[in-house]
């Protein structure tokens, strides 16, 4: 595989653009340079099946091959604006400081949100508010989400009274 295209916003590299990326590539420059004991990985029904298993496979691959104490935790939410809701974030929520999460996510755990524009409002979002704010990565899988929320952290949820209103 050649190497990606890697974009420099203001004096850092931070973008990453090639095609094939999922897997080996997105799981060592994780384990590089976004450094965790827990990371969870959170994404919908429609896309599960499709991102996280191989993901999943190189993931424990690399960590044992590393010797590393890091888990990977997974989460999915139905696909849909519905989705965004007060609702489903305190499920995410509950669901990160669960004591089944053995232990409970923290301050150093780090959120992966592969999705289109719902998945990184709401996940994003999360992040931001999660113990004051913890780190987040975001892969997104449509071209909106590649230029709306992916971009500069601009993160929501939905209320009854309208779109992205929190």
């Amino acid at each position: 595989m050649a190497s990606p295209t890697i974009i420099s916003i203001l004096g850092k590299d931070d973008i990453i653009v090639d095609y094939g990326l999922w897997g080996q590539y997105i799981v060592y420059d994780l384990l590089d340079n976004v450094t965790s004991s827990t990371y969870i990985l959170i994404t919908d029904t429609n896309l599960y099946g499709q991102y996280i298993p191989p993901f999943e496979k190189v993931f424990h691959e690399a960590v044992s091959q590393r010797g590393l104490d890091s888990r990977l935790l997974k989460y999915q939410i139905p696909p849909g604006e519905a989705s965004k809701s007060r609702a489903t974030k305190a499920d995410i929520e509950d669901w990160m400081l669960s004591g089944e999460r053995d232990p409970p996510c923290d301050t150093n755990s780090v959120i992966i949100a592969v999705g289109g524009g719902v998945i990184g409002d709401m996940i994003g979002f999360v992040a931001s508010t999660f113990k004051r704010g913890i780190r987040f990565v975001q892969v997104p899988t449509s071209l909106l989400a590649m230029v709306d929320s992916s971009i500069g952290g601009k993160t929501a949820i939905d209320t009854p009274a309208g779109k992205n209103l929190i």
